[in-house]
């Protein structure tokens, strides 16, 4: 048997693909659409749609972190991560469509609505995806079926992103017709609610969690406050946050700011969709053999070399800000850059809890995922809300169709959120990367922590 996961079948990848594709429902249609509903099919002023990002956030960091420790103190017949997927699969799927089902009330009550519902998937969403992340760790240690399980997960998720990116608006225009926008928009994240629950379920079906099957069964609790401590110990964890959070604010520009970038710069409404099939249909041609750049250059280089890939695409499409052509090549660049980004950034976070776990003797695999969601969602709440707040403040106005002029100071704004921050955050992540020296390190931590767990 089996007792390290050397060896995942092709069938236990793809399920655990699946839980990627369900959560980037989510993902992917928050990212890309979801601040423009509010603003521009509901129109909820920008500014107040940033402060309910931001509170959520901040909320849900509470509720990750909380998640974590549940996870590293479940004891089930299904394991310790697994039975959260067959748990929150159908309170997931309610969520999806919840948050594209604003009513058609007074402006108050819709901003009541917006905040109770954001803040319910946001909290579905820690409860079903931390466990989904960290099951990773309990499936196998070995360093290479970790990164093909993440780079099954980060492909079925941008299959997903693909399916909402460029499916969402025409769906959405077709059922227009026969019940007006607004129930548009609901009819279809219904739908796709529907299939995040049935893939959440796959997901837990086909997979199976036995690192803790073969070590000694630990029933005492887990201190939250012991294992904070021992997470905060682990440097690569402080690092991997850094760029969790800058790969967040890549993610905000290409998707986010991109709905807008199409409309006030562009004032071509296909281009979000031709925007998103640019960058992810590569982002999905590269998945098939990353790998094989992983497996030569290891993690650290491999990210580093994503984000060297994602600089240079914005310098050369910065004398070219409105070129259709330009944007598309330099998108499907971006794409490339990306799937390096995504193919290692879980399995890195699983190779630190092999590393905290070496250096304090404290594993903590939930709590380790959670952290750095805690911090993740208090940033990505941040980055949104900023969002929000400078559209408003460079006199965004979400009332005027997509051709209609926006104010010039709307204008540089958008240009600025799209190609300026994310080039400086791509530049700061080389740089920090330099001091990744997790790859080396690693097979002699497994070493050490087989010698003392008496194999």
């Amino acid at each position: 048997m089996d007792t390290i996961g050397k060896k995942l079948g092709l069938k236990e990848k793809m399920a655990y693909g699946c839980g990627d594709a369900a959560s980037n429902i989510i993902w992917a249609s928050t990212g890309t659409f979801l601040m423009f509903y509010y603003t521009d099919v509901v129109n909820i002023n920008a500014a107040t749609i940033g402060v309910i990002f931001l509170i959520a956030r901040v909320i849900n960091a509470v509720v990750a972190l909380l998640t974590g420790w549940l996870i590293d103190n479940t004891h089930s017949k299904y394991g310790k991560a697994r039975p959260w997927l067959l748990w929150f699969a159908v309170p997931f799927g309610i969520v999806t469509f919840a948050i594209f089902a604003v009513p058609d009330v007074a402006k108050l009550y819709q901003i009541i609505y917006v905040f109770i519902a954001y803040n319910a998937m946001m909290s579905v969403y820690s409860l079903i995806n931390i466990p989904y992340g960290s099951m990773a760790t309990m499936m196998t240690k070995d360093q290479y079926q970790r990164t093909l399980l993440n780079i099954f997960r980060q492909l079925f998720a941008q299959i997903a992103s693909l399916l909402v990116t460029a499916g969402t608006l025409p769906l959405v225009d077709f059922i227009t017709e026969y019940v007006g926008a607004r129930k548009a928009w609901s009819i279809v994240y219904g739908i796709f609610g529907v299939i995040a629950a049935i893939l959440f379920f796959l997901c837990f079906a086909g997979c199976k969690e036995r690192i803790h099957e073969n070590e000694e069964t630990k029933t005492e609790k887990i201190r939250v406050v012991d294992g904070v401590k021992a997470v905060l110990k682990n440097k690569y964890w402080h690092m991997l946050m850094v760029i969790s959070i800058c790969i967040n604010i890549f993610f905000q520009a290409i998707s986010t700011v991109n709905t807008y970038y199409s409309k006030a710069v562009l004032h071509n409404s296909s281009m979000i969709s031709i925007l998103n099939t640019a960058y992810i249909v590569p982002a999905i041609a590269t998945f098939f053999f990353v790998h094989l750049v992983v497996k030569k250059y290891g993690k650290g280089k491999t990210t580093m070399f994503g984000w060297m890939i994602i600089c240079v695409s914005y310098v050369i499409l910065l004398p070219f800000t409105e070129n259709t052509t330009v944007l598309i090549i330099t998108a499907a660049m971006r794409g490339v850059g990306y799937c390096f980004l995504l193919a290692v950034s879980s399995a890195m976070v699983s190779d630190a809890v092999e590393y905290g776990e070496w250096k304090t003797k404290i594993r903590v695999e939930g709590l380790t995922f959670s952290m750095q969601g805690f911090v993740g969602t208090i940033a990505a709440g941040i980055v949104t809300a900023v969002i929000g707040w400078v559209l408003n403040f460079s006199k965004y106005d979400g009332t005027l169709s997509f051709a209609d002029t926006q104010a010039g100071s709307a204008v540089l704004a958008i240009k600025l959120l799209f190609i300026a921050v994310p080039f400086v955050v791509g530049v700061l992540n080389i740089i920090l990367l330099k001091f990744y020296k997790l790859d080396k390190m690693y097979p002699q931590i497994i070493e050490d922590l087989n010698k003392r767990n008496g194999k």
